[in-house]
């Protein structure tokens, strides 16, 4: 009898816990397995960089700990004081850039990881932990900052701790199904997305708890303070511990430098907390708000991202940046690692070194104004996974992903050109025209009546309607041509076996 593949459910848990057990066997912390390729490249001395830079930020915060006081009245003074003295000043120096390069190393290794896909061949965990490792450190510096309490810190720490109370705010132009009176001025998408919201906010006022958790109350305060110094503490010893049993367990060396570049970095560390002393700024002072309001410099982007957005949906995408990066890899399928032949994810990694990079320097410039600077940024991706997929086509020729591309396309931009422009933005057509629909908005249109469109998205949002139909009618003609080449050869084939 043959065997059948019929799926099994009862078999489903025991292939879960296969699936999970040959990934844990192939874990990489630190790039501590890849000591043959760091002989090879640098790039996979990242991991050994992450662990050596993390060990100074461990021992210089020991050091400083003695000599810190943790409360809104002395932290300051406490900080300021060790800045004039030389050796304070450079611990203080040695534990910021040690922590700038440990953030600097982990960044640079998830994208190593991205473009060679070490994802690939049971390396899911691995790429999951390195996102998770670059996390911790970004929340460890995060934490850290507040506790110098100087006017920066204080009001950048206000806007991360401020930011996740978003989540309660329904999105805009949303209704209950059975709310009559408005419900025929909403639509389905933003009221089913509004829906979802104000229901697990009722139950669990989720963006609130989460900013009194932070904060330990309404407003930053001493509060405030003990609970980001125990943080601070918490992120490295539990990292800390998890390690320690890992390498003790896998029997691992912790840290596969040559000695010359363990010296190197050590000097480079010392070198720049002596010519580059951290700067203590000015006490804080909640009655005044500098602006701009600038984070540190790995959260620079975000903050921008905050200006160009809608605030409910800049805190949606700013949560979901590291579940959107670990499932794209989910997607990509092929046995290729070359990242030259990977088009479609390698065009998705430099499109996001470009705009880390823009953002951060746009936010420095204070440069940004949601109202009236057209999108850049969302037409910047378009174009770079457009790129990418008729640069897939070209190699592969499948269908699928460009088909899909084009088809998502079309369809989103055709609903946010009808929906927000002739919808939310045109509130006042509903009675003048009879309700928001397209008719009223043509009707308004025609009739030379102001339609309150926003330049800086009207004419964009066009022009995004227009690049899809192009893209579509180009697709199309490609397929054609590659259908046409294939029946040709076909054709050709079959005249030659008849001459023979």
């Amino acid at each position: 009898m043959a065997a059948t593949n019929s799926f099994d459910l009862k078999s489903l848990p025991a292939q879960a816990f296969q699936w999970v057990k040959d990934r844990v066997q192939k874990i990489d912390l630190f790039d501590e397995t890849k000591a043959d390729l760091q002989a090879e490249s640098p790039w996979y001395q990242l991991g050994a960089m992450y662990y050596l830079t993390w060990m100074v930020v461990l021992f210089t915060g020991v050091i400083l700990v003695a000599l810190y006081l943790p409360t809104t009245a002395q932290a300051f003074n406490s900080v300021d004081l060790l800045s004039h003295n030389s050796l304070g000043s450079i611990l203080r120096g040695m534990h910021k850039y040690s922590g700038d390069a440990m953030i600097i190393a982990a960044t640079l290794r998830v994208y190593r990881m991205w473009f060679t896909a070490e994802y690939k061949n049971k390396g899911e965990l691995t790429f999951i932990l390195a996102i998770l490792l670059l996390v911790i450190a970004m929340y460890s510096g995060l934490s850290g900052y507040l506790l110098i309490w100087n006017q920066r810190a204080f009001w950048a720490t206000k806007v991360f701790a401020t930011f996740p109370t978003y989540l309660d705010i329904t999105p805009a132009n949303w209704a209950w199904p059975w709310d009559f009176a408005h419900y025929k001025n909403s639509w389905f998408i933003p009221n089913a997305i509004g829906a979802v919201t104000k229901v697990i906010g009722n139950l669990t006022h989720q963006g609130f708890s989460t900013s009194q958790i932070l904060m330990g109350g309404s407003s930053i305060g001493q509060a405030t303070m003990t609970r980001f110094y125990s943080l601070h503490f918490a992120l490295s010893l539990i990292l800390l511990v998890l390690s320690e049993l890992y390498f003790y367990k896998n029997r691992m060396k912790r840290i596969n430098l040559k000695k010359p570049v363990v010296f190197l970095i050590l000097s480079m560390l010392v070198f720049t907390a002596i010519i580059f002393p951290a700067e203590s700024g000015t006490r804080s002072n909640p009655e005044v708000t500098p602006l701009p309001i600038l984070s540190d410099w790995y959260f620079l982007a975000l903050y921008q991202l905050l200006k160009y957005m809608d605030p409910y949906w800049a805190t949606i995408w700013t949560l979901g940046i590291p579940f959107v990066t670990i499932g794209l890899t989910f997607l990509d399928w092929g046995p290729e690692r070359n990242w030259l032949k990977r088009p479609i994810f390698t065009t998705i990694g430099i499109m996001a070194g470009i705009e880390f990079v823009v953002f951060s320097m746009l936010i420095i410039a204070n440069m940004a104004n949601i109202d009236t600077d057209p999108p850049y940024w969302f037409a910047h991706m378009i174009m770079m996974i457009t790129i990418g997929q008729f640069w897939h086509w070209g190699m592969y020729k499948q269908r699928f992903p460009m088909t899909f591309w084009v088809l998502f396309n079309l369809v989103t931009s055709t609903w946010y050109l009808i929906f927000w422009h002739m919808v939310v933005e045109n509130p006042k057509l509903a009675g003048a025209f009879g309700g928001h629909t397209f008719s009223a908005w043509l009707a308004a249109t025609f009739q030379g009546a102001d339609v309150s469109i926003s330049f800086a998205n009207w004419y964009w949002s066009l022009l995004w309607f227009g690049f899809s139909v192009l893209q579509m009618l180009v697709a199309g003609f490609l397929f054609w041509a590659n259908r046409r080449r294939r029946d040709e050869r076909e054709a050709a084939g079959q005249l030659e076996g008849a001459s023979a």
